[in-house]
């Protein structure tokens, strides 16, 4: 007995060590909102003129924005394995997205956020798309300390309709509860608006409680479709001669409907000043619309890279740079504008380490960000970023990146201009002073060129082939360095 007693209160001691956070009276909450492929110019507090986003908008002005706000990879699945892990996915195998048939899913040994939250005591719930894995039980994530869980488990779903068997079209394939089961889904809901519903029960649930919630949004990735509700409500400020423009307004109206949600339950139940929200998305713009035949370009034009070269699927700035912005009451400063660069991978380290939760053994990528927030770190948070989807790669140091893609996205779908893998050569860009990746400075700056190149390959060198993913073509070897 007396054994039991002292293992409840060194329990008791480590939970509410944790909670209390370097001397926060009130737990903090954390909630992550995760949106699908939205660019970086389709939020109003980035630069967009005809997007109705007032809470988002809202998120970013109580709050810090990043303009180099990146995710660590170009496509959802290894995008959302950096966030929730910490560390360049890559390092644990995870270069590409599992497909709908993939026997293969997120490693079991790879702690992830909500692992190490709920050591310290906080209810977990994530609501939306999974996208880490349904071959195995084990993947899925009410078996991967989540105490809630409201969604679809595959890449892409249908906004109107969701069957109950998975022998369904891929994109009607089920919605699942908490515990697995197959929920019913009544036709003619709106996704978006059930997934910000289900993120405000939890709330509901668990606001007397630390809690940490992870609402990964489908929208705004394919299909496009949007209530006729919300057309409705865009064309009253906006008129819109681009067909995939308006349907895009609108399915960001829906998403910013939800956030205002989720804002008004943390008012509701006073908590709203110790509860951290992250906004991000997953990666940048889609570069097509409907197959090879429509890009995201001309008369067929919907979501906004604001200039920046490149799509989702490219390691260029348009498709890894992208809205993100955190509001910290007492943390991060209100109304403020950070200009270096900061990663996704950021978020995990920055949330275990106010609340003094050691790292994985796995370590981080990584950092910290509140000493950057908060001026008592001057310096750039990250020496260098590394990305790498399939092919693909870029290596950012300082303000010099080299990128290799395998074409660009948008002459790839039009036909314009395919060439041979093995003629492409890397290209060179002063990020600071060419932004939009207009001059490749590889011949005039051979030095800095073969430096990154030589980094880079170092570091790729040593990520694992864990059978994942398809191995890149331009990995080299470490006998080969």
């Amino acid at each position: 007995m007396k054994i039991n007693v002292i293992s409840i209160v060194l329990t008791l001691i480590m939970i509410c060590g944790g909670l209390q956070a370097k001397g926060k009276k009130s737990p903090t909450n954390f909630i992550i909102i995760l949106v699908d492929d939205m660019g970086y110019g389709d939020v109003g507090y980035m630069g967009a003129k005809d997007m109705l986003t007032p809470n988002i908008d809202k998120l970013a002005t109580e709050g810090t924005y990043f303009t180099q706000g990146y995710v660590n990879c170009s496509v959802c699945g290894p995008s959302r394995a950096g966030l929730l892990s910490g560390r360049y996915p890559a390092k644990f195998g995870i270069n590409g997205n599992f497909g709908p048939k993939s026997k293969k899913g997120f490693p079991l040994d790879q702690p992830m956020l909500q692992d190490k939250l709920k050591e310290v005591g906080y209810k977990t719930g994530c609501v939306g798309k999974w996208h880490f894995g349904l071959a195995k039980d084990t993947f899925k994530p009410w078996n991967r300390n989540y105490d809630f869980f409201y969604g679809f488990l595959a890449g892409g779903h249908d906004y109107f309709w969701a069957d109950t068997s998975y022998n369904a079209r891929k994109d009607n394939w089920p919605i699942h509860g908490s515990n697995g089961e197959i929920l019913k889904y009544t036709k003619g809901d709106y996704l978006t608006n059930k997934f910000s519903e289900e993120a405000v029960r939890f709330i509901d649930e668990n606001h007397d409680e630390p809690f940490f919630l992870y609402l990964a949004y489908n929208a705004v990735h394919y299909p496009w479709s949007a209530t006729e509700e919300c057309l409705d409500r865009v064309d009253e400020f906006y008129d819109y001669d681009l067909k995939y423009r308006r349907i895009l307004a609108a399915m960001t109206l829906a998403v910013d409907d939800g956030v205002g949600d989720i804002t008004e339950a943390l008012k509701k139940y006073g908590i709203d000043e110790n509860t951290a929200i992250f906004f991000l998305s997953d990666n940048g713009s889609p570069g097509n619309v409907a197959g090879k035949t429509k890009i995201n370009t001309g008369e067929h034009f919907m979501s906004s890279t604001m200039g920046l070269r490149g799509f989702k699927g490219d390691t260029y700035e348009g498709g890894i740079r992208i809205p993100f912005c955190v509001k910290w009451p007492g943390q991060v400063s209100a109304g403020k504008r950070y200009n270096e660069p900061v990663i996704s991978i950021d978020i995990m380290p920055t949330i275990t380490d106010f609340l003094d939760i050691e790292e994985p053994a796995t370590g981080y990528d990584g950092v910290n960000l509140l000493p950057f927030l908060n001026g008592e770190n001057t310096h750039m948070p990250h020496n260098y970023a590394y990305w790498r989807y399939v092919d693909d790669y870029a290596y950012r140091k300082g303000d010099w990146k080299l990128t290799w893609n395998d074409q660009e996205k948008v002459l790839y779908m039009t036909n314009d201009k395919i060439e041979p893998k093995e003629s492409i050569k890397p290209k060179l860009f002063n990020i600071k002073l060419d932004p939009y990746e207009r001059h490749d400075l590889a011949k005039m700056y051979p030095e800095i060129y073969k430096e990154l190149q030589q980094e880079f390959d170092a570091m790729d060198s040593k990520m694992p082939d864990a059978g994942l993913c398809p191995v890149p073509f331009n990995r080299k070897l470490p006998s080969e360095l």
